[in-house]
């Protein structure tokens, strides 16, 4: 997959992107950008906050301030441009979040705050119960999360471009992707095609599965310098 990084790319404008060029502009547009990308990667917040030693209501709470804090544009003055990626941006200022909430006497109370982006923590724990076993930082644990979030927002914009009629050919090849069991020549003859064509139907997936993360990531930074540095941060993640 190493081959998708080479070249920059020109992409139109993403969440990330129009969030920093209307910090000064248009409300509406920024809080929406801003929604999606909270409500697509609030498990690496939650996964930072537990590894740090927060309880798991207390991390629900501190990640549902920092969206507060977010949406209403008290973060976005630490936004770099230059830097331009979401997870910079997320990370630093939650620790800042998280350093003045644990600091005050007037720490966050259960309940007191507005849900601002649903988390299932319930799902959450369990999730990071999972996690735990690989050991690490917090900060180590928030990019193990981030490029998880990644992954599984690529699969489901992959999965939405096969959907009709090829849903069934996306779900027997996708799982062959990571190794699956099986060989291409069961899925012919499930399919009722031919072993050729599932073999170009596979080496088309892998190619459009490169793409689909591309397009995720760069949802997630100001421009196409910073996609190439985050796809090569993920990708050592990945490895």
């Amino acid at each position: 997959m190493s081959d998708i990084i080479e070249k920059p790319q020109q992409f139109e404008p993403t969440r990330w992107s129009l969030v920093l060029r209307a910090r000064g502009g248009d409300e509406a547009q920024r809080r929406a950008a801003l929604e999606a990308l909270c409500r697509a990667y609030w498990y690496p917040l939650y996964a930072f906050l537990r590894r740090a030693g927060r309880a798991v209501e207390d991390a629900e709470d501190l990640a549902q301030e920092f969206f507060v804090r977010l949406l209403d544009g008290r973060l976005l003055g630490t936004a770099d441009p230059a830097r331009g990626k979401f997870r910079t941006l997320l990370l630093s200022a939650l620790r800042q979040v998280d350093a003045d909430v644990w600091r005050s006497a007037n720490a966050l109370k259960r309940g007191g705050g507005m849900v601002v982006v649903p988390i299932d923590s319930e799902l959450a724990e369990e999730r990071f119960l999972a996690d735990k076993s690989e050991g690490g930082s917090p900060e180590l644990a928030f990019d193990r999360a981030w490029a998880a979030a990644v992954m599984e927002r690529t699969w489901a914009r992959l999965r939405e471009s096969y959907a009709g009629t090829k849903a069934a050919l996306f779900a027997e090849l996708a799982p062959r992707i990571s190794g699956g069991d099986g060989t291409l020549a069961e899925v012919a003859a499930r399919l009722g095609m031919g072993e050729v064509a599932v073999r170009q139907a596979m080496s088309r997936l892998r190619t459009r599965l490169g793409e689909a993360l591309k397009a995720e990531v760069a949802e997630t930074v100001g421009s196409p310098e910073a996609a190439q540095q985050e796809m090569r941060h993920l990708l050592a993640l990945f490895s």
